[in-house]
Formats: structure tokens, sequence, C-alpha cells
């Protein structure tokens, strides 16, 4: 890997964590006024839960960028195996935003919560494993190489979901008026996580500094846009 200028660039806390915090502080200050009213005007419980999720994973996103950078530092707890783990739980939620949102308006009757932290858990298992087996027939591996495992393990799950499964869900709950919104927020997570695929493929193949720089707009479209884009297109369709 390469320490260059965008390393630098991406490692530090106005890129990891401040940048980060602009779109969702917009987007609450719009949920706040006409944002509420908009969301509020309806009696749909499905509009009731995209308000509400949005209002929750809006404030998530701003707890994860500050808790896995400088809160970990501050506490103490940054490289070590306590601050891995205060990560991944981070990582796990914010598949889980995804997962709970599609399993609740694809199939809103069935047991939703529990199946979304559920399959919250298939990625994390697939890429232990996988990064296993590569690491016994490649010792000198990098550390980083489960990563690029879990990206592209999450980027065929949203793929899997998004063409033969959510389909299928959604018509047998009598929710296939609700399948365009649902691929559509399927294939936005398989976008940044393609793209951090691609990024880390320029760093752990190619040692390329560029891969960094990439980074950034997943980033910005995991923490900053992800909410925003699940409300207005919500919305939208609704609309």
């Amino acid at each position: 890997m390469t320490n260059g200028p965008l390393f630098e660039l991406y490692s530090s806390d106005l890129q990891s964590t401040y940048a980060l915090w602009i779109v969702p502080l917009l987007f609450l200050s719009y949920l706040a006024t006409a944002g509420r009213r908009r969301a509020g005007a309806s009696t749909d419980p499905a509009a009731s839960f995209v308000r509400t999720y949005s209002l929750v994973f809006a404030f998530e996103t701003l707890l994860d960028s500050f808790a896995t950078g400088p809160l970990s530092r501050w506490l103490g707890i940054a490289g070590t195996t306590a601050g891995t783990v205060f990560m991944l739980a981070f990582v796990l939620l914010g598949d889980f935003r995804v997962l709970v949102l599609v399993l609740r308006l694809a199939r809103p009757k069935r047991h939703w919560l529990r199946d979304a932290a559920l399959w919250t858990f298939v990625v994390p298992l697939f890429a232990w494993t996988i990064d296993g087996d590569l690491r016994r027939r490649w010792p000198g591996l990098p550390d980083q190489t489960i990563w690029l495992v879990y990206e592209i393990g999450f980027l065929v799950l949203a793929l899997v979901w998004r063409s033969l499964l959510v389909p299928g869900w959604a018509a047998a709950a009598g929710e296939s008026a609700r399948l365009p919104f649902l691929r559509a927020v399927l294939l936005y997570a398989a976008i940044y996580y393609a793209l951090w695929a691609l990024a880390d493929v320029l760093i752990l193949v190619l040692g390329l500094d560029v891969g960094w720089g990439l980074r950034i707009v997943p980033n910005q479209l995991y923490y900053g846009f992800w909410v925003p884009f699940v409300f207005f297109r919500f919305f939208r369709e609704r609309a």
C-alpha cells in the first residue's frame, strides 16, 4: 500500500468525520421543517416508518463517523481489539439499516426486524470464512484483505436480493408496487460497495494512492447521502 497525499487526506478528520456531517445535518434541518410536513401528511404506516427510519439513521450516521474516529482515539482504543469490535459494530449497523428497510417494506407482516438482524451476519461470516481460507493458502496477505472480501460479499448479496429474492417477497406480500423503490435502494447500496471494492483493489493489489481518493466517493454515498436518498426517493414515488 502507498501512503501518498490522498491517503493523508483520506485519513484526516476533515474527510473521515466532519465532511461526512454536512449532508446529514442539512437533511436533519430539512426534516425538522418542510420534511416533517411532507412526511407527516400521510397515514400510511410505511410512510411513518420511513420518516422515523430517516430520523434515526441520520443521527446514527453522525455518531458513526465520530465514534469510530475522534472518539476512539480519545478513548485510547483506536487500533486495539476493542477499537476493532467498536468499528465492526457500526459496520454491521450500516448493513442492518439497508436490510431492515427492504424487509420492512417488502414483507411487512413477517418478522422483518428479526430477519434483518439475522441477514446482517451473513456477509461477516462469509468474509471471515473466505479470508481464513485465503490466508491458509497465502499467509502473507495484508490484514485489509478481509474488508475487500466483505465488500464483494455485500455487493453480491445486494444484487441477489435485488434481482431474485425481493421481487418474490414483495409479490407474495402484495407489495409489488414498492418494488421500484426497493430495487433502487439495493442498487444504491451495491454501488457504494462496488466502489469500495474497486478502491481497495487499487490500494491492495496495485498500490495506487488514487484508491484512497476514490474511497472518498463511496464514503459520502454511505454516510452522507444514504438517508436523504431513501427519504426523497420514497416520498417522490408515493407522490
